[in-house]
């Protein structure tokens, strides 16, 4: 992969950011840190982001604001959704508006590597893509 694997913790809460962070660290990343809305939607203007962990509710908006955030990007990166409430009404509804994934909170380690294993192979799939089909258009052209 070409492209960095850029990873974005949009979380309210302290100890989800802090359990997050580690465990992406421990992963040999340096996610993109934000505790509002607000700076999730200013990162996600700022630079590529390949993955967004984020928290279902914050001061000034909800999981359904980045989500749109994200949706305007051309990446359109695979946004998971956390919540503590074990809401099924929730997670259902995250999953429509186009959440790639919804996980119950707090958020256990194995979890994320999983997800951000499979979210590093569809990008390099992506990628892989955008290379080939730019390769035939070339070919054909």
């Amino acid at each position: 992969m070409t492209r960095v694997f850029e990873v974005l913790v949009a979380a309210a809460s302290p100890e989800n950011r802090s359990a997050l962070t580690k465990v992406l660290m421990g992963m040999g990343l340096q996610p993109a840190i934000s505790s509002s809305v607000r700076e999730a939607q200013a990162i996600l203007s700022a630079k590529q982001v390949s993955l967004v962990f984020c928290e279902e509710k914050f001061a000034d908006g909800n999981y359904q604001d980045v989500l749109r955030a994200v949706k305007r990007t051309a990446e359109k990166a695979p946004v998971v959704v956390s919540s503590p409430s074990h809401d099924w009404y929730e997670y259902l509804e995250a999953l429509r508006l186009g959440a790639f994934e919804f996980l119950d909170g707090p958020v256990r380690p194995m979890d994320v590597e999983m997800i951000v294993r499979y979210a590093r192979r569809l990008a390099e799939a992506t990628e892989r893509n955008g290379r080939s089909r730019s390769q035939l258009a070339g070919r054909v052209a």
